[in-house]
């Protein structure tokens, strides 16, 4: 099968989007790589999403324009998506009037290709919400397309947008959308490592109609602090799948690494090679400067669940610590030379701080794992411990990753041939028991460490005398429920329905702020208002906590409580009664993650903690 005709990228991510520089940038790098649209979809865009019944204000519709423009001078088309499936009433003819009436208003400043998204809203009778998402693309494309000359076919994100079975809202979409409708798609799941042939196949049937693939690589939005350069694999093309749309990362000019790959790939499938293809991309964006190189080798797992560094990887499994030292080397000495562009530098600055933290830290410690693999007799001093442990802490104060958690596992070993271990307890007052994993994350020791220099008994692992459980997201939901019904106050951020904590939980992505809802309570630690918790845009663990649940703290999106505190006696959500005083905090994966957490989610959780000791 030749390449695809349909090529290009979607602006679908969450968090801050794209600057109108960024925009315009893209146009002349896209067109001239041939990725032919761009589909223009920022969630923050209220006008786009949660307003889009309101026409633009001039000035934003003036972007607009230009930006429409632009791409078109450059063979890019610009496509403006508009989501009404939040609020749209479907039944009702005057808000479909409302979607014509509001696209009329950019085709008249010359935007001449749009696409309805149903994306991420609520699917209650997934049926007859398939038949209203596929009745309102046939109503948009008879009362506003066509009057308006455009014959394209039109371009539809379901609300069911991955797997591949037909379910009921397939079957309710394929009984209204027009014939010649191209439905987004992202694949067996919503991020993956593979497209299968198979996988095509069987999600053309079960919708019945030709597929555009939303493929959401290289975007980064539910992990701020990761880059993904490396290029596209695992994708095949076969009849029914005419195009391809990739979702960037936040930052634009980095997203160009994996991006030239997608339209190497998109160009002719067969042909494609990766390894071959992400040289040309590198080359073609920071040119003969090899300054880099480490950082994007270090950068380029793909799926994000996969190994992150293979390279090193290998060599520290195998125990060859000389040649982790070397990679290691390289990184430390990560910088963006004279000839790579000035944007591009820019936007990877925290990431080369952060190789360049990750490099040095892990050189210290593959010098000692190095000498201990030889055999030799080195004697290790109390300064080499010193210096590793700086190290480590110079590497956990950066919010970007580049291979944090390898260089901290290899810092670990490195410690334990030291024979210095990290401090498990220690301070005189209430013992604090958390409850992690078995392979604690960096941030549940951190937390250790805070607790315990604020004059607590902390400690990592259950003790039956804690004054205070705190129940992290490493915990087993089997250890969860151990403690659950133990009449001693418990604070948690994993597990909080079984925990009996919550009626329901969700962790949103791209967030770095919480809601002050009492600022008067002790818990609130003096702050007020709109306060950042994080030091770049992370996940948030909200929830629906018990009704007797004093809520301190909400999200500012969706107003769900992100710090509570329930007291003893209180009914729960699963029908029990408190044994002692519960609350839910803020904190997700990443826990109490020294490069994460602010000061000023330092003193909630203190406040929360010293409130539940009271």
């Amino acid at each position: 099968m030749s390449g695809l005709a349909w090529r290009g990228v979607v602006e679908g991510f969450y968090g801050e989007p794209w600057s109108h520089a960024d925009r315009l940038a893209w146009f002349e790098r896209g067109g001239a790589i041939g990725l032919n649209h761009y589909l223009y979809a920022p969630k923050d865009d209220p006008w786009h999403r949660d307003e889009w019944r309101e026409p633009y204000p001039e000035p934003r519709l003036h972007d607009l324009a230009v930006l429409n423009q632009a791409a078109s001078e450059r063979g890019v088309t610009f496509v403006y998506a508009i989501s009404p499936g939040l609020s749209m009433r479907f039944e009702d003819d005057a808000e479909h009037e409302a979607l014509a009436a509001k696209c009329r208003q950019l085709l008249d400043a010359g935007i001449r290709s749009f696409a309805l998204l149903f994306d991420d809203v609520p699917m209650d009778e997934p049926e007859a919400l398939g038949r209203a998402h596929g009745d309102a693309a046939a109503r948009f494309e008879r009362a506003f397309l066509r009057p308006a000359g455009i014959e394209e076919p039109i371009l539809l994100c379901p609300t069911d947008y991955a797997g591949v079975e037909r379910t009921p809202y397939r079957v309710g979409l394929a009984e209204t959308l027009p014939p010649d409708a191209r439905v987004m798609w992202t694949g067996a799941d919503i991020v993956v490592g593979e497209v299968s042939a198979d996988d095509i196949v069987q999600a053309v049937k079960s919708y019945g109609r030709e597929l555009v693939l939303w493929d959401n690589f290289p975007v980064n939005d539910f992990d701020r602090s990761r880059l993904f350069l490396g290029p596209l694999t695992g994708r095949s093309v076969v009849p029914g799948l005419v195009g391809i749309v990739a979702n960037p990362m936040v930052e634009a000019a980095p997203s160009r690494f994996a991006l030239q790959t997608v339209a190497e790939w998109a160009a002719d499938p067969a042909a494609y090679d990766a390894t071959a293809a992400a040289e040309r991309a590198y080359r073609a964006l920071a040119g003969d400067d090899d300054g880099l190189r480490a950082l994007v080798d270090a950068c380029s797992a793909w799926p994000p669940g996969a190994p992150r560094w293979l390279r090193l990887d290998a060599a520290v499994t195998a125990g060859r610590f000389d040649e982790a030292e070397a990679l290691l080397g390289r990184l430390a000495d990560t910088e963006a030379g004279p000839g790579v562009p000035a944007e591009l530098a820019e936007q990877l600055g925290p990431w080369i701080a952060a190789a360049r933290a990750a490099g040095t830290a892990g050189v210290l410690a593959c010098r000692v794992l190095r000498g201990a693999t030889a055999g030799t007799e080195t004697e290790h001093t109390d300064t080499d411990a010193a210096a590793l442990l700086a190290a480590g802490r110079a590497l956990e104060a950066e919010y970007a990753d580049v291979a944090r958690g390898a260089v901290l596992a290899l810092i670990d070993a490195a410690l334990e041939r030291l024979g210095v271990s990290h401090h498990v307890s220690r301070g005189d007052g209430a013992l604090v028991a958390v409850i992690s994993g078995t392979n604690p994350a960096p941030g549940d020791r951190e937390l250790v460490e805070f607790l315990a220099a604020s004059g607590m008994r902390a400690q990592l692992g259950d003790d039956p005398a804690a004054d205070l459980i705190i129940v992290t997201r490493k915990a087993s939901e089997e250890a969860a429920r151990t403690v659950a019904s133990r009449a001693v106050p418990l604070l948690a951020w994993g597990h909080l329905v079984p925990l009996g904590l919550a009626s329901a939980a969700a962790v949103p992505l791209s967030v770095d702020r919480i809601q002050i809802s009492d600022a008067d309570h002790p818990a609130a630690a003096g702050l007020d208002g709109e306060v950042v918790v994080y030091r770049g845009r992370s996940k948030v663990t909200v929830s629906d906590p018990p009704e007797a649940a004093d809520v301190v703290a909400r999200d500012p999106e969706s107003g769900r409580a992100v710090i509570g505190l329930t007291p003893a006696g209180a009914r729960l959500p699963d029908g029990t009664v408190a044994p002692a005083a519960r609350a839910t905090f803020f904190l997700a994966a990443d826990g109490f993650a020294p490069w994460l957490v602010t000061a000023e989610a330092r003193s909630l959780l203190l406040a929360t903690v010293r409130e539940l000791l009271g």
